[in-house]
């Protein structure tokens, strides 16, 4: 038996059931092979299959996996319009997939990175504090915050906006301030913006901090070099060069410095010998800063100030000189001889404006250095002659007549002043001593009839009439018109006339005294310099001063000689003449006080 089929009815699908007989027994089962949970779902939804097509939400994605997955696409996507360079379209990438989760550091940085290649350097860095705030490796993105706002700045620095520069760099800084690259970066920035007090603050920081740096003193140097800052410059050119010799811009920049120097100096020199000693200072000095070590410079800018008599400066420049040679070099024997010249000129012109106990000062400064020159013992010993040492005086005098035996002009002073020895002694009745000085000067000058004369009345206070008639009869020979000479002669010959005393055998052994010490006298044994008589067209005292050569050593320096010669040339603080005028002004001086004298106990 077949069991019945029921009709389909339209808009229902056809479903196949198979019965399957069993004969079991005595009692046959009709069991259906359709699946539980289909027959539960025939039972739910009837023969509809709308809802039955739906799948089982076991088998479907959750919405943070498909959330998840579409941020990976975009990031994906990210990086391949990265590489591609196409920065925008990697920025909308990476900003959707920040939309999906907010909490991605990773995409922050990369969106980071597209903003930098697209310049936006506020976007980057703004990123980046995002990503710095949810990281915990902070250090990481402070130091590339750090870089982007430097980039910035120094984009803004190519484009000459020097204060906004200045701010980013600043910023970068602040972000790291162990970065010394940001730091001069603001340097630099302060100099466009002609802020140069704070450039040397900031440099002279860096400096405190890293001293080894040759590039820092460079970049002092060019600040110096700004402001004229000559020495300074070259002194920082000279420690970036000890620190690095072969640094390429500290060799340029120290050239540039030597040349200008040299430059200056040529100049220098030409003003000065065209008599413009002002200008030549002026220029001098400037070579000196640009290359103050230069012992030279400091020579010839010592001889222009000892030719405008600025001896104080001229001896600060020979000192410096002195410091900076060697110590057995050619320079620093030229800056010694030059010191010791300005010393005597000092002491000369001290000795003009009266100033003797500082001339005497200054020659001793003279002689510590140099213990063979004759004219600085001289010098020194007219200073002792005019503030009334002279014994003090008479050393001087014979020790440089000791370093020059036939310099008959020291020969003079030296007789000048045991003339004047030996009539102090006189008037102090001190007639032996008196006449142990008159001898020393008729030794030294047996030329000066009074010499003669004034011995001649020692011996006659010491009773020895015949030496004083030598002496008296000596005088005459030298000087028959002397007026002091006669009445000496009339005392010591009563009633003899001249040529009989001129002719007599005493007078022959006076003529033989004098002739011996006349040829044992250098300059004085040639027949013209003796005239028994006096001169044939007038009378000139005899030893005048012009009839001997004068030594080079005690004339003036010539003017017009050229500055850089170094020859030596003493000059002296008195001629003869004036020493003979102050002797002549003393001894009236004296008469008055005793005329006077006399007159009051009168």
């Amino acid at each position: 038996m077949e069991a019945a089929v029921p009709q389909e009815e339209p808009g229902q699908s056809k479903v196949g059931l198979e019965m399957k007989t069993e004969t079991k027994g005595l009692f046959p089962t009709a069991v259906s092979k359709e699946n539980p949970q289909e027959r539960s779902l025939r039972q739910i939804f009837g023969s509809s299959q709308t809802l039955r097509d739906l799948k089982d939400p076991s088998e479907m994605k959750s919405p943070t996996a498909i959330v998840q997955n579409r941020i990976q696409e975009h990031c994906q996507r990210g990086k391949e319009f990265f590489a591609q360079g196409e920065w925008e379209k990697a920025v909308i990438c990476y900003s959707k997939a920040i939309n999906l989760n907010p909490q991605q550091v990773e995409v922050y940085v990369q969106k980071a990175e597209a903003f930098l290649q697209l310049c936006d350097f506020q976007s980057a860095v703004l990123n980046l504090r995002k990503a710095y705030s949810l990281s915990s490796a902070k250090e990481e993105y402070v130091e590339r915050m750090a870089f982007i706002i430097y980039l910035q700045g120094q984009c803004l620095f190519d484009q000459e906006v020097y204060w906004d520069a200045l701010e980013s760099f600043t910023r970068a800084s602040e972000l790291q301030p162990d970065n010394s690259l940001y730091r001069r970066r603001s340097i630099a920035c302060l100099a466009a913006l002609n802020r140069y007090q704070d450039c040397f603050r900031l440099v002279n920081e860096e400096l405190d901090q890293d001293s080894k740096n040759p590039d820092l003193y460079i970049l002092r140097a060019k600040l110096h070099e700004h402001f004229s800052r000559a020495t300074l410059c070259y002194q920082d050119v000279q420690e970036a060069i000890a620190l690095e010799p072969q640094h390429e811009e500290a060799q340029l920049l120290m050239q540039r410095l030597l040349k200008r120097a040299q430059k200056a100096k040529n100049q220098a020199m030409n003003k000065a010998l065209k008599g413009n000693l002002k200008d030549a200072l002026l220029k001098i000095t400037f070579a000196i800063e640009n290359s103050p070590f230069d012992a030279g410079y400091f020579i010839f800018r010592g001889t222009l100030h000892r030719r405008v008599k600025d001896f104080n400066s001229a001896i600060d420049d020979y000192i410096k000189a002195t410091e900076l040679c060697e110590e057995e070099g050619a320079e620093a024997m030229e800056a010694q001889q030059q010191l010791l010249l300005t010393y005597n000129d000092f002491a000369v012109h001290c000795y003009t404006q009266g100033f003797f106990e500082e001339a005497v000062l200054l020659l001793n400064k003279a002689l510590k250095g140099e213990k063979n020159e004759k004219g600085l013992y001289v010098n020194r010993g007219d200073c002792l002659f005019r503030l009334g040492e002279l014994t003090f005086a008479l050393a001087d005098y014979q020790q440089a007549l000791e370093l020059s035996p036939m310099d008959f002009s020291l020969r003079r002073r030296v007789g000048m002043l045991l003339d004047e020895l030996g009539l102090q002694e006189h008037k102090q009745r001190k007639y032996q001593r008196a006449v142990h000085c008159f001898s020393g000067a008729i030794e030294s000058n047996p030329r000066l009839p009074h010499y003669y004369l004034h011995r001649a009345k020692s011996h006659l206070f010491l009773q020895d009439e015949m030496s004083a008639k030598e002496d008296v009869i000596i005088a005459l020979l030298l000087d028959p018109e002397n007026d002091a000479v006669l009445p000496v002669v009339t005392s010591l010959f009563p009633g003899q006339p001249i040529q009989d005393i001129i002719s007599s055998k005493i007078a022959e052994v006076a003529k033989t005294i004098l002739k011996r010490k006349l040829q044992a006298c250098p300059y004085s044994n040639s027949p013209a310099k003796l005239k028994w008589y006096g001169e044939a067209n007038g009378h000139r005292p005899p030893g005048a001063l012009e009839d001997e050569p004068k030594e080079p050593g005690v004339q003036s320096e010539d003017p017009e000689r050229a500055l850089q010669d170094s020859e030596s040339i003493i000059s002296s603080c008195a001629t003869e003449r004036e020493l003979y005028k102050q002797i002549a002004v003393s001894r009236r001086t004296v008469s008055k006080v005793s005329e006077s004298g006399l007159e009051e106990k009168k």
